[in-house]
C-alpha cells in the first residue's frame, strides 16, 4: 500500500538517520579502544569482545523484533527499542569493568536493532513494490555518511574529552531520533495483529517465510553480496596498516574513499530504478562485480608488491557495484509480504548478519601475507551472488515481476 500522508523525502532522511545509528555505534568508539582498556584495567583484545557482543545482540534482537513490529506496529517498538538503547549507552559510559561494558553493548544492540527491522517494514508499508529499491538506495545513501564521519567524531571525543563522552553522544543522538519519531512519524502499518505472541506461532511464521523461494534466494544473494563488505572491513586494516605500513591518517582517508563508492553506487541505483527494472539492474551489477573482482584478484596474484592505489581503485569499484545489488535484492526478498513484512525483514537481517559474521571469521582464520586472500574471498562471494541472483530471476521472481 502507499501512504500519501507522509512526506517521503522527510521519511527517507529519518529512516536513514535511524539506520545510521548502527554504523555510528560500531565505528565511533573504535578510536577509544586503548583508553577504554586502560580505564577498565584490561587489554584491547578484551575490549574487542564488546564489538562481538554487539553483533550477537543485533542478530538475536532482529528475530525478536520481527513479530513485535507486526503485532504492535512500527512506532511503539521503535520508541521502546530506542529507550533501551539510550539507557544501555549510558550504562556503557558508566561501566566499571569490561564485563559490565560487554553486557551493556549487548543491550545497546538489542535496543538499537529495532531500527533495522522497522525501517524495512516501513518502506514496505509506504512504497509500492517498484519504488522500494529506490527508497532503500536513498536510505543507504544517508546511512553511508556515518562511516565517513564516525571515526573522526570518536577521535575528537577521545582527544579532547574522554572515551565515555562517545556514549553520552550516542545516547543523546538516539534521544533526538526518538523525538523525531514520536512527533513526526505516524503509524504506517495497516496489518497490526491481534493474536498473542507465542514461540510456536513465531517459529512457524519464520518457517513459512523461509519456505518462500523469492525471499530465500534474494536474501541469500543480498547476504552474500553484502558479506563482501564484511570481508573488506575485516581485511582493510591488516592490508593497509600492516602490509603496506600506511599511517592511520592515510588509512582513514582511503577508508572514506572506498566507503564513498558504496554511497555513490546507492545514489546512482536510486536514479536508475526510476526508469529501469530493478532486478535487471541487480543482475547486471552482479556480473560486473564478478568481472571486476576477477581482474583485481588477478592483478594482486600476478603482480608482486602491487601499489596500494590500485587496490583502493579495485575496492572502490567493487563497493560501487554492491550499491546496486543490496537495495534491490532486499526489496525483491520482501516483495511477497504485507502483514508479516516485519518478521520477513527481521529474518533477512539476521541471515545477512550471520553470513557476514562467518565471512569475517573465515578471513581472520585464513589471512595471508598479501592482499590475495581478501580478493580471492571477494571473487568467490561475487560469483556466488551472481549465480543466486540469476537463478532467482529465473525461478523465483519478485511479486511485481510475475
Amino acid at each position: 500500500m502507499t501512504n500519501t500522508k507522509i512526506n517521503k523525502s522527510f521519511l527517507i532522511i529519518l529512516l536513514g538517520i535511524l539506520a545510521a545509528l548502527g554504523p555510528f555505534t560500531i565505528d565511533m568508539y573504535l578510536p577509544g579502544f586503548q583508553r577504554i582498556a586502560e580505564d577498565l584495567y584490561t587489554d584491547e583484545q578484551h575490549v574487542a569482545f564488546t564489538l562481538t557482543s554487539y553483533f550477537v545482540g543485533i542478530a538475536i534482537g532482529q528475530l525478536v523484533y520481527g513479530p513485535i513490529v507486526d503485532k504492535y506496529g512500527r512506532k511503539k517498538p521503535l520508541l521502546f527499542g530506542l529507550s533501551i538503547y539510550m539507557l544501555a549507552a549510558l550504562g556503557c559510559a558508566f561501566s566499571v569493568s569490561i564485563d559490565m561494558m560487554i553486557g551493556m553493548r549487548f543491550l545497546q544492540a538489542l535496543g538499537g536493532c529495532v531500527g533495522m527491522v522497522a525501517s524495512a517494514a516501513i518502506i514496505s508499508d509506504v512504497y509500492e513494490i517498484q519504488a522500494r529499491p529506490r527508497a532503500f538506495s536513498y536510505i543507504m545513501l544517508v546511512m553511508g555518511v556515518a562511516p565517513l564521519i564516525a571515526p573522526s567524531v570518536g577521535s575528537f571525543f577521545v582527544e579532547h574529552a574522554d572515551w565515555y563522552y562517545i556514549f553520552y553522544f550516542l545516547s543523546g543522538f538516539a534521544f533526538m531520533v526518538a523525538m523525531l519519531i514520536y512527533f513526526f512519524l505516524p503509524e504506517t502499518s495497516q496489518y497490526i495483529h491481534s493474536n498473542k505472541l507465542k514461540i510456536k506461532i513465531i517459529a512457524l511464521d519464520y518457517y513459512q517465510i523461509l519456505k518462500n523461494k523469492t525471499f530465500l534466494f534474494y536474501t541469500l544473494a543480498g547476504s552474500i553480496a553484502m558479506s563482501i563488505l564484511f570481508a573488506y572491513i575485516s581485511s582493510a586494516s591488516y592490508v593497509f596498516l600492516t602490509l603496506y605500513k600506511l599511517d592511520k591518517t592515510t588509512f582513514s582517508i582511503l577508508f572514506a574513499i572506498n566507503a564513498s563508492g558504496l554511497i555513490i553506487g546507492s545514489y546512482v541505483n536510486g536514479i536508475l530504478t526510476k526508469k529501469m527494472d530493478y532486478i535487471r539492474i541487480a543482475n547486471f551489477a552482479s556480473v560486473l562485480l564478478t568481472i571486476i573482482s576477477f581482474i583485481v584478484f588477478l592483478c594482486a596474484f600476478l603482480i608482486e608488491n602491487l601499489a596500494y592505489q590500485w587496490i583502493v581503485g579495485g575496492l572502490f569499484s567493487i563497493l560501487f557495484t554492491i550499491g546496486f545489488i543490496n537495495p534491490n535484492a532486499t526489496a525483491a526478498s520482501l516483495s511477497p509480504f504485507t502483514g508479516n513484512s516485519g518478521s520477513a525483514s527481521a529474518l533477512g537481517g539476521a541471515m545477512r548478519m550471520g553470513v557476514g559474521a562467518m565471512v569475517a571469521a573465515a578471513i581472520g582464520l585464513f589471512q595471508g601475507n598479501s592482499s590475495v586472500t581478501m580478493f580471492l574471498t571477494i571473487l568467490v562471494l561475487a560469483f556466488l551472488a551472481m549465480v543466486f541472483l540469476i537463478f532467482s530471476y529465473k525461478k523465483a521472481k519478485p511479486i511485481a515481476e510475475k
